[in-house]
């Protein structure tokens, strides 16, 4: 008798379960507008290197601290949307990637540690991505865009002797460790658009 009473608890307890797993809050997806929020950015990634046009802004990707194994670019998009890409060189793929955006560079918003290393798992735009891909690009949009701003954008990359970490050439955090971040002025993205 014990046992038909422990079995009949037990099926009580699964079929409650599976009633509260169903039974989950689907409002927002029936009360969703047609007109949704479209995500603020984009990502792409690409096996085959692409073709580089003509960026309006570029700096190096340095790994290691003092190899150059690609670039970040940016471009302005006819839709007021701009691209930045990163794109590595000679072997070299992108395994993740990580950009965070500060609107103004006198008092930077990057997330950063209490003794300002940047703490990159908190930066707002990250992907990782699959062996061999070279070029990741994320296209940011925003209602009021701003010519002048800083960027951070690291990547952890795989080259001929491994796996290291990369930052864009700019100036370093006020941390102890090598991170850079760096300052665009893209006054001169307005011919491109």
């Amino acid at each position: 008798m014990k046992i038909k009473t422990l079995f009949a608890k037990a099926g009580v307890l699964v079929l409650t379960s599976l009633l509260f797993l169903n039974c989950s809050d689907d409002t927002e997806a029936i009360n969703a507008p047609d007109d949704a929020i479209v995500a603020p950015y984009t990502v792409a990634d690409f096996k085959a290197s692409v073709s580089q046009e003509e960026a309006c802004f570029s700096r190096d990707l340095i790994a290691g601290q003092n190899q150059v194994v690609g670039q970040v670019t940016i471009n302005v998009n006819e839709d007021g949307s701009w691209t930045l890409t990163y794109h590595t060189i000679n072997g070299w793929s992108l395994r993740e990637t990580h950009l965070s955006l500060s609107p103004d560079c006198e008092n930077l918003t990057f997330p950063v540690t209490k003794t300002g290393n940047p703490k990159v798992g908190k930066f707002e735009y990250a992907a990782s991505h699959e062996a061999g891909i070279d070029t990741v690009e994320y296209t940011i949009y925003q209602d009021s865009f701003s010519w002048e701003f800083c960027f951070a954008a690291h990547a952890v990359v795989d080259g001929p002797k491994g796996k290291e970490t990369a930052w864009a050439e700019g100036e370093s955090f006020d941390g102890k460790n090598w991170a850079m971040y760096v300052h665009a002025f893209l006054l001169g993205c307005l011919e491109q658009v």
